[in-house]
């Protein structure tokens, strides 16, 4: 689905990158990838590196906070290095998974390649980072800014009742047609879901994936104590190294939805009236305006106008959302396209990105 980024010749990755994978200690992917060869690292000296045994919670409380700033625990170094190779998060084997935008699916068993979870809390991300490792564990969390486009289930389960009902007969068919007996409730497992979830793409071709550039920091962990031993040892202390980029910037602008649905025609505006009306309701967006779709974040992701300006700026404040437009507006228009570059441009916390090369990373 997805091209590999192109940074540095004969090695495919840039300076943030090859650090990350000096850092990994020489496992067997490692060796898979490089077949003995070295990484070089110079021009690296500038990347800021923080070794040292750890708490758990000395670890996790130094992480960045702020509203737009998110988090991932990675079980292994696996995605960690997937992530130096490629430039992007969400390459490797996850890129591999299946395409499906289905929100309650996902909440249920995350297998989706255009869908992936982030939590604002670091203090969650501990349990994804241990996995299912047993005995000694070793992972990675990955700090960074708001992605591209996103929604948060614990959202979206309001607004999109249909969706969420749709899969909850699904799954009470399932267990009535086996000897599954017990109970699940969609809408429970979405009430209990903090998550930030990243959207990748709205249909193939399309990649929203975050880059390089929005990474804030790494931290890789050796020497965790797996779930096994978890109950019969101190498993406090971890050795922790942060790996900080010194090329990360917040975007200007993210995009937030509040459905993964999509469609077209009188129904499915219909189907739109009612989501609208819900968020309204509950205080999500503005009197006379209406939520955004799939279609408004193709429109808005694939223009060269509105990249360009993300390009273009980068805020030291918080990152803007746009997750919803006047009712006026009509899905997927150019007014849609007027609407969030007018947005962006009267952000008075905007600034000039230093480099259009360090943007396009």
């Amino acid at each position: 689905m997805w091209k590999k980024a192109k940074v540095i010749p004969g090695f495919n990755i840039n300076s943030f990158g090859a650090v990350i994978l000096s850092q990994t200690k020489a496992s067997s992917l490692t060796g898979k990838l490089f077949s003995g060869q070295t990484i070089d690292l110079a021009g690296c000296a500038h990347i800021p590196i923080k070794k040292g045994k750890v708490s758990y919670t000395e670890m996790l409380s130094s992480l960045p906070s702020g509203t737009d700033m998110v988090h991932r625990g990675m079980a292994g170094h696996e995605e960690s290095i997937n992530i130096a190779n490629e430039g992007v998060v969400g390459g490797g084997t996850y890129a591999k998974k299946p395409f499906d935008l289905s929100l309650p699916l996902f909440i249920h068993k995350p297998k989706s390649r255009v869908l992936l979870s982030t939590s604002p809390d670091p203090f969650t991300v501990r349990e994804y980072m241990i996995g299912f490792q047993l005995i000694k564990a070793k992972g990675g969390i990955i700090s960074m800014n708001l992605p591209s486009v996103y929604v948060r289930p614990q959202t979206s389960r309001h607004v999109d009742e249909e969706q969420f009902e749709y899969y909850q007969k699904c799954l009470e068919a399932e267990r009535d047609s086996t000897e599954f007996t017990r109970d699940e409730d969609i809408f429970d497992l979405a009430d209990g879901n903090n998550e930030t979830t990243a959207i990748f793409a709205s249909k193939e071709g399309e990649d929203w994936r975050p880059r390089i550039k929005d990474l804030h920091s790494i931290v890789l962990v050796n020497d965790a104590v797996g779930r096994i031993l978890n109950g019969f040892m101190k498993a406090d202390m971890v050795e922790a190294t942060t790996i900080s980029n010194p090329d990360f910037h917040k975007k200007v602008m993210a995009i937030e939805v509040f459905t993964t649905s999509s469609g077209e025609g009188k129904l499915f505006q219909e189907y739109l009236s009612r989501m609208t009306k819900r968020a309204h309701k509950l205080g999500l967006i503005d009197d006379g305006s209406r939520i955004l779709t799939l279609a408004d974040v193709s429109k808005l992701m694939n223009s060269p106008e509105y990249q360009e300006v993300q390009r273009k700026y980068k805020t030291n404040g918080q990152t803007m959302i746009l997750s919803f437009v006047p009712k006026s507006i009509p899905i997927a228009s150019e007014e849609l396209l007027k609407y969030a570059l007018h947005r962006i441009e009267s952000n008075p916390e905007k600034e000039l990105a230093s480099s259009f090369n360090e943007l396009r990373m």
